[in-house]
């Protein structure tokens, strides 16, 4: 029996069949990659979560590559420690980053809310640890994430950012953007307009396939 409750329902569009055969095939290519990738996403910030939220917050609107990645080295290169507490303690200088001061605003909030959690949780001495906890719990609000008072409800934080961080923090989730959609749609499935539709689409697909949400997201991410 299907745990996913929107699946049968999906299983009804005459496009299913086909764009779910035509994904098979793209797993078949590229899912041990695909997997590789979604096991060590969560790693690239393992020990440095202060870095982690400023390139989420940072990845708005800018391209990931040159500019956002130059804005994290800066970062780390120019503060002794990476913590979440140490984060949190030291503001940004926005100008200096590059940054929106309202974005400078937004990396301060988070990273004293997420101390505060780590704290609340006996994991002050433990940010993967923290963030991991932090991200898996709030699964159940991730069409809500204004329901989160931790990083949900902060000020710039929007469905896609809040889907980016709990994945850099260890969540299996997928954060949806034009990309993503793009690839579903070239696969053959009916993509909606609405995210939080695609957000459904996409769990259900990827428990048809037998893949993890954030391996499926490295799929389409990385189609060809």
């Amino acid at each position: 029996m299907n745990s996913n409750a929107a699946l049968p329902i999906l299983q009804a569009d005459a496009n299913w069949s086909d764009a779910i055969t035509a994904l098979r095939d793209l797993a078949e290519r590229g899912g041990t990659k695909a997997r590789q990738d979604a096991e060590s996403y969560a790693a690239v910030y393992a020990g440095c979560r202060g870095a982690m939220v400023v390139d989420v917050v940072a990845s708005r609107q800018r391209r990931y590559d040159t500019r956002v990645q130059n804005i994290v080295t800066r970062w780390k290169t120019s503060n002794q420690e990476h913590s979440m507490a140490w984060l949190a303690d030291h503001p940004l200088d926005h100008q200096y980053y590059g940054l929106q001061a309202t974005e400078a605003d937004t990396i301060g909030t988070i990273a004293k809310n997420l101390r505060q959690f780590a704290d609340s949780e006996g994991l002050a001495e433990d940010d993967d640890a923290a963030c991991r906890l932090w991200a898996t719990r709030v699964d159940c609000v991730e069409h809500a994430p204004r329901l989160d008072p931790i990083v949900g409800s902060v000020k710039g934080i929007g469905p896609a950012l809040f889907a980016y961080l709990r994945m850099r923090s260890g969540a299996d989730a997928l954060k949806v953007d034009v990309r993503v959609k793009k690839s579903l749609k070239r696969l053959g499935f009916t993509v909606p307009a609405d995210d939080h539709a695609v957000m459904i689409v996409v769990k259900a697909v990827a428990e048809e396939v037998d893949l993890p949400v954030l391996a499926l997201d490295q799929l389409l991410w990385h189609m060809e």
